[in-house]
């Protein structure tokens, strides 16, 4: 299979234009709508169906561009590796954190790495834990830092700190002038949430689920910051880390809810199941994080 076809494949999907990846790749048009045809040819199905008025991948072209997606992640990471191996602890890492983890926690942590490895270049994204993990499992990213669950195929997950959530409450909300909290006055309230694929999202979808509470109405707010600025102004409840509210001098919202125990989860190091797709930058930065936590070290991990 051609690998200028595939890398052509790949940008004709991500910009949902054939002129546009034509632009970007510095190509002519004639010339990426030949590398489309012939990967259809060696698949033998439609890639793409295109016509004046619409762009849209087929069943088969999302199979093959995910695959595609994976293939090019390793080659990069072929081509990273061959240059840490000539230039020692050198190149860069790829890093992906959710919003929790990324905001309050990852920080300090890089602080740590850039001492210890200053030749290497930190490139890291923040976004929710779907997002990483997706991101890891495509090469995109060296290792992921996540809060929330890990079931992606191909991946691995070891837990590195234990997080605790609370509710927090208006400073003005009725619930706090009641002496005591009977289960009705918690049913019909208006919540904060995080969008689809949060990890904080989840944990809220799951303890309201388990205590049989029904909101009034659901709100989504794409941060941790703008949830607790939201319940500071009185829009609404919310679940949220405890690590959130401690750097955002929030602790006066936490509110004790009766018949309702909030959960615990842990931060998650994320990385490939296959020790071989782990970079030797990426695998000094995981023996960090260990060593840090005080978690056993394989005999693999590099410091």
């Amino acid at each position: 299979m051609d690998f200028e076809a595939m890398q052509t494949f790949i940008t004709v999907v991500d910009e949902k234009s054939f002129t546009k990846a034509s632009e970007r790749l510095n190509l002519s048009q004639p010339t990426v709508s030949f590398h489309i045809k012939n990967l259809e040819s060696y698949f033998d199905t439609t890639l793409i169906e295109r016509s004046s008025k619409r762009f849209r991948v087929t069943q088969t072209g999302e199979m093959v561009y995910q695959r595609a997606r994976q293939v090019s992640g390793v080659i990069d990471k072929a081509k990273t590796e061959v240059f840490e191996f000539q230039n020692q602890v050198r190149g860069s890492i790829r890093i992906g954190a959710s919003y929790t983890v990324g905001e309050y926690v990852l920080p300090s942590l890089l602080k740590e790495f850039d001492k210890h490895y200053p030749g290497v270049d930190l490139h890291v994204q923040i976004a929710n834990t779907e997002r990483v993990n997706r991101g890891v499992q495509l090469h995109d990213l060296d290792v992921g830092l996540v809060e929330g669950q890990v079931n992606h195929q191909g991946l691995s997950s070891i837990p590195f700190l234990e997080d605790k959530m609370v509710v927090i409450v208006p400073l003005h909300h009725p619930l706090r002038e009641k002496g005591t909290v009977t289960f009705d006055q918690l049913q019909d309230q208006t919540w904060l949430t995080r969008e689809r694929g949060s990890g904080t999202g989840a944990m809220l979808d799951s303890m309201l689920e388990a205590y049989n509470i029904r909101p009034r109405k659901l709100i989504t707010i794409g941060s941790n910051h703008g949830v607790v600025q939201s319940v500071k102004q009185g829009l609404g409840m919310s679940l949220i880390s405890r690590t959130v509210v401690e750097h955002t001098d929030a602790e006066a919202l936490i509110m004790d809810l009766p018949y309702m125990k909030t959960p615990t989860r842990y931060f998650s190091l994320v990385t490939p199941v296959n020790d071989e797709e782990i970079t030797k930058n990426a695998s000094a930065f995981i023996a960090q994080i260990k060593q840090h936590y005080h978690l056993e070290l394989s005999q693999n991990d590099d410091i």
